[in-house]
């Protein structure tokens, strides 16, 4: 039950209303050296939390959502999200939090593109040499030192900072969403493409008359393929004929020839060579060495 979930103004404090302006910027460790890197799952009435971890790792638990990351990492978290980490020790970044109507303010009307990004817990693996992760870095180290040097303009100056965080923040999802359909759709061309060598594999057809049926290029074919199964079209024909070429040998009376022959080869000789070459032994090796095994586990 929600309501048997500690609630805290900020991890360890009683919970208050947070000013309008509310902001407060610590690093990952202040707080959580002094809970044995366990900040256990608790939520917050009206604070927005960032945090984005540039060393270490650890657990994030926010809702539904249980992962493991590595960073670096952005995490974000909107008011009455159940949230909580298990931090390995040493784990290095910041935390900010601000009240959900400083986050209002600077998300302004027109913003209506980014704000769906600010409604449910993410976790945003980063690469570690990328510009969003660097430019993310300096914006929290940037907001760290606004907080603790204040001066002129410097709530202005962390509203831009924070600004420019929650805008990388929606790129960052939609890129992954994007990926995600990408994959989806690699997937879906993949087995599409299975199922019509199932049909056609002992005909020999060439890549680009299965890309034809398929209504796609064959750049386009290759690339699904080395996404999903880390093969070219080729291999993935190939190795379905290689499959069936040792089911006729283990499992039927048919000659090495014969085998070939059922496959679509018309020269023995090249089939023994394909056969060779896929599965590093000659089929005449292939029929020895299974038929030795048979024995064995007959006499066992």
């Amino acid at each position: 039950m929600t309501d048997n979930i500690p609630k805290f103004f900020l991890y360890g404090e009683a919970d208050k209303e947070a000013g309008l302006h509310f902001l407060h910027v610590e690093t990952i460790p202040a707080r959580s050296i002094l809970h044995d890197w366990l900040i256990a799952p608790h939520r917050h009435s009206n604070l927005f939390q960032l945090l984005l971890a540039v060393g270490g790792g650890g657990e994030l638990r926010a809702d539904s959502l249980a992962q493991d990351f590595r960073a670096p990492v952005l995490v974000t978290v909107p008011p009455g999200v159940v949230h909580g980490y298990r931090f390995q020790p040493g784990t290095e970044g910041w935390v900010v939090t601000l009240s959900d109507s400083f986050a209002g303010e600077i998300l302004g009307p027109r913003d209506a593109e980014i704000g769906p990004a600010m409604t449910e817990a993410m976790l945003l693996p980063l690469d570690g040499g990328d510009s969003a992760a660097e430019m993310l870095r300096a914006q929290f180290a940037a907001i760290a030192e606004e907080f603790r040097n204040p001066g002129l303009g410097s709530l202005a100056a962390i509203a831009a900072h924070i600004r420019l965080i929650f805008v990388t923040q929606a790129r960052l999802r939609q890129a992954d969403r994007q990926a995600a359909l990408a994959r989806d759709a690699d997937a879906a061309l993949f087995v599409r493409f299975r199922n019509l060598v199932e049909t056609h594999y002992r005909e020999h057809r060439p890549v680009r008359t299965y890309a034809q049926d398929l209504a796609v290029t064959e750049k386009r074919l290759t690339a699904a393929c080395r996404r999903v199964a880390e093969k070219a079209p080729l291999d993935v024909i190939h190795a379905r004929l290689l499959i069936e070429a040792k089911r006729n040998l283990l499992y039927t009376s048919m000659t090495i020839a014969e085998a070939g022959y059922a496959l679509g080869f018309r020269d023995p000789a090249y089939f023994t060579r394909f056969f060779t070459r896929r599965a590093g032994m000659a089929p005449k090796q292939f029929k020895a060495a299974a038929g030795h095994e048979a024995v064995q586990n007959s006499d066992s």
